[in-house]
């Protein structure tokens, strides 16, 4: 017997994140052609073709609609820290979860790269989406040890707090290397996400 009740959540699932993209991506064009700053959210809104009430369901500010994550980096982190024992809890533990997600979308010519590409660029650019990003960054590795409960002791939860921070300043440096580099060299090896992934996260280790 067919779960209609799934498949109904499901479809409601996928409409809302095809909103989400449709608001992103009108984002992405104003913010390009007129700046960050200058552009509104009634205009954004109008842009995408949905009310400012409707932006503000699916987004609490201009900032998180560039930078809410589509490609699973949270996803990824969140199941990467359930499944370990916090008391051994690695670096490589979420660079191992971080490199699946950029494995599955470095493919330098499909639509999901580009796309990503070009949101990093913007706020490499704009310093409010910048500040935007660290904070959520940050954010996130205070917020995740709660998963965890209240039975892991305060040393794991810094240790792990610790290891998220030096993971995602990792994945940070990669995306700033991966969209300062020439849109040219890109089929040239070592200029592939991964790759300039993978080499940073070599380097941390020399540090």
């Amino acid at each position: 017997m067919i779960d209609t009740s799934q498949q109904v959540g499901d479809l409601r699932a996928r409409r809302r994140n095809a909103t989400r993209i449709e608001i992103q991506q009108a984002a992405l064009e104003l913010f390009e052609e007129n700046g960050f700053e200058a552009t509104t959210v009634d205009e954004i809104a109008a842009a995408a073709g949905v009310s400012p009430r409707t932006f503000f369901r699916y987004f609490p500010t201009k900032e998180e609609c560039v930078l809410f994550d589509l490609y699973g980096f949270d996803e990824a982190l969140e199941a990467c820290l359930r499944a370990v024992d916090p008391e051994h809890f690695a670096l490589a533990d979420i660079e191992s979860a971080y490199r699946a997600v950029i494995a599955g979308f470095d493919d330098q010519r499909s639509e999901v790269a580009a796309n990503f590409k070009r949101i990093q660029k913007l706020v490499l650019a704009t310093p409010a989406l910048s500040r935007a990003a660290l904070g959520r960054y940050t954010d996130k590795s205070r917020q995740l040890p709660d998963l965890l409960g209240t039975g892991t002791s305060a040393r794991s939860r810094v240790h792990i707090r610790m290891v998220i921070e030096i993971a995602n300043l990792e994945v940070q440096c990669a995306f700033e290397e991966w969209a300062e580099s020439d849109d040219t060299a890109e089929d040239e090896p070592g200029h592939e996400l991964l790759a300039i992934y993978d080499d940073v996260c070599a380097r941390m280790r020399t540090l």
